[in-house]
């Protein structure tokens, strides 16, 4: 097993911090659907209004997400629900139902190739992460999906990277970058329980040597 040394503040515990962590953020978001709704923004759009200024909010804050790690290094990444809105019953009349996720990546780790049957977009909060995405296509008649990576990028810390919509440009890896230290990135999406993943493509089929463009089987 390989262990993580994770840094927390003076004389807190990891488990003290990722208590704290799970009142702070729900705090944070919930204060930005605050701010939506007092300026008029419809509840279908307050979901896209949280994802365009959560990295502002979370980057002035003392959020402490490198708690998330633990202590240890899992075989596999975690998906990790952090918030729910609804969970909250003030804002069930307020906005469409959308949950945010953590994906924790240990060094080298990334997450198999998937598509999503909702919109979400990741948001790195902690470490370095490469984002490898494309589109899903059908092998000519067969019925086979196969998922087509052809473009990547290198995530901005506190910047969420563009949507992703269903049926469209939505078929993506994330890749720890540094090979060292552990990552992770806040998903957004349009629903209620953060159950967003619909198709997984585990088999590389081929990578393209010039332009890096990779084609993976379900």
């Amino acid at each position: 097993m390989m262990w993580i040394l994770v840094a927390f503040p003076s004389g807190v515990s990891a488990t003290e911090s990722l208590d704290t962590m799970k009142i702070q953020f729900p705090n944070v978001v919930s204060r930005l659907i605050a701010e939506g709704v007092n300026k008029k923004v419809p509840g279908r759009e307050i979901p896209q209004w949280v994802w365009r200024h959560l990295g502002e909010k979370l980057k002035d804050s003392a959020i402490h997400f490198s708690s998330l790690h633990g202590t240890d290094c899992h075989k596999t990444y975690q998906r990790i629900v952090i918030f729910r809105s609804e969970d909250y019953a003030d804002f069930r009349n307020k906005t469409v139902p959308f949950a945010i996720v953590a994906i924790v990546l240990c060094p080298g780790q990334e997450t198999v190739t998937h598509d999503h049957n909702v919109e979400c977009g990741p948001l790195l909060v902690n470490g370095e992460m490469t984002e490898v995405y494309g589109y899903t296509d059908n092998l000519v008649n067969t019925g086979t999906r196969i998922a087509i990576l052809d473009k990547k990028r290198k995530l901005e810390k506190y910047h969420p990277a563009q949507y992703f919509l269903p049926d469209q440009d939505n078929t993506h890896r994330l890749q720890e970058a540094s090979g060292d230290k552990p990552a992770i990135a806040l998903n957004l999406y349009v629903d209620a329980r953060g159950n967003s993943i619909r198709n997984r493509f585990p088999n590389l089929l081929r990578i393209d040597n010039e332009s890096g463009a990779e084609w993976w089987l379900e």
